[in-house]
């Protein structure tokens, strides 16, 4: 039985700059339990479009055999909780996954006593902060425990569902009601054709890419205004982020940002459903997607866009495909996995009680209003009336 490394065999260091760890970074994420979002690409472009102000927290072995071996490279950055000053995920808005930069010896190694270990030499660590939110992280990921899960934590409101690719697209059909996915399928097919046809593309220019992505913005725009939601989409820095990551994925193996839609031949071309995929080893995460307000929704062009991805994701040979987080009838009607997330509140100051505190009283709230139909429909209606007062 493998002994477990000692806590004090750690030492913590913080830093606001990511360039210096760039080359342990890159190597770290190569390994396939690294999510997209924890790479260093991801994160660097976040800091680089939005102006924010990183705080990344790395941590070394100390003694030993892996003495000055990083152990992992906790990638962070610091916005606002009210009047306090809240450490995130970088990107956390837009981030499905959330799991940390380790090394595997640290995977192998870290238990109950040495994350307390690190958890009270990160409240000695000058961070600038109030208090450390670490949202939306799943308990284990590619069959590794995640590390900070030994740190006290609530289940997020949200879930995500993926549908494992183990085998061609005719075996994930059948793992569900293939006679009913095809049946939709060909139903939908025939109500576009009805229309003129359509065309299944997938961006491969940097043009094609930034026209996709900006068809996207607009309508997401039109849908959170219909529906009474602010714009997440809407601030210019978020769009010049997503056009960024889009740009650097066109030609490489590693897809940040790659688009996919159902455009149609006639009818001036119009897009009817869009969606954006990351991919990184064999998994492909959904990162957004939406359908055109108008005409073509009857045709299911989403569900169909979908139907066309996964299709094409069994033929690359992926080994998953992740809707994403957000509970939707058309991800469980795909999905054979469905994960939790958990969020760890850090406090580090004073003030930093109160605010872990209220963030983690709000992370209960939504989750008993979304684990609730009856109370989430009222509480979108309520929202609904709000806005258009």
């Amino acid at each position: 039985m493998r002994k477990p490394v000692e806590a004090t065999s750690f030492s913590l260091q913080c830093s606001n700059e990511l360039e210096p760890i760039e080359p342990v970074w890159r190597a770290l994420e190569a390994a396939p339990e690294c999510p997209v979002h924890q790479t260093y690409d991801w994160c660097r472009g976040w800091i680089l479009e939005t102006g924010a102000k990183p705080l990344i927290i790395t941590a070394v072995y100390g003694s030993g055999a892996r003495s000055g071996e990083t152990a992992f490279i906790l990638p962070l950055y610091i916005t606002r909780f009210g009047p306090l000053k809240v450490a995130r995920y970088i990107a956390a808005p837009f981030n499905n996954v959330n799991f940390g930069v380790f090394s595997s010896h640290f995977l192998d190694d870290a238990n109950p006593a040495t994350m307390r270990e690190l958890r009270r030499q990160l409240a000695t660590l000058p961070l600038g902060v109030d208090f450390i939110a670490l949202d939306r992280q799943p308990r284990e990921w590619h069959g590794y425990r995640n590390p900070f899960s030994h740190w006290p934590s609530v289940e997020n409101q949200n879930r995500s569902f993926h549908v494992t690719l183990d085998g061609d697209f005719s075996t994930v059909l059948e793992r569900g009601n293939a006679k009913r996915r095809r049946k939709r399928f060909r139903k939908s097919e025939r109500k576009l054709d009805e229309i003129g046809g359509y065309d299944f593309i997938k961006a491969g220019t940097h043009d094609e890419a930034r026209e996709l992505l900006d068809e996207f913005f607009l309508q997401k725009t039109a849908r959170f205004a219909y529906q009474g939601l602010p714009d997440v989409f809407g601030d210019a820095d978020v769009q010049n982020y997503f056009h960024r990551l889009a740009a650097e994925s066109v030609g490489h193996e590693r897809k940040m940002i790659e688009m996919y839609a159902i455009r149609l031949r006639q009818h001036e071309g119009l897009i009817c459903a869009l969606a954006a995929l990351s991919s990184k080893g064999r998994d492909i995460i959904c990162q957004f997607s939406s359908i055109a307000m108008g005409p073509t929704e009857h045709a299911s062009p989403g569900e169909l866009l979908f139907y066309l991805i996964i299709r094409d994701a069994c033929e690359s040979g992926a080994n998953m495909f992740d809707f994403g987080v957000g509970d939707e009838l058309y991800k469980r009607n795909w999905c054979d996995v469905e994960t939790r997330h958990y969020d760890t509140f850090l406090a580090i100051t004073p003030l930093g009680h109160i605010g872990a505190l209220s963030a983690l009283i709000s992370t209960h709230i939504k989750r008993f209003v979304k684990s609730r139909p009856a109370v989430f429909r009222l509480a979108k209606a309520i929202r609904l009336w709000i806005t258009n007062r």
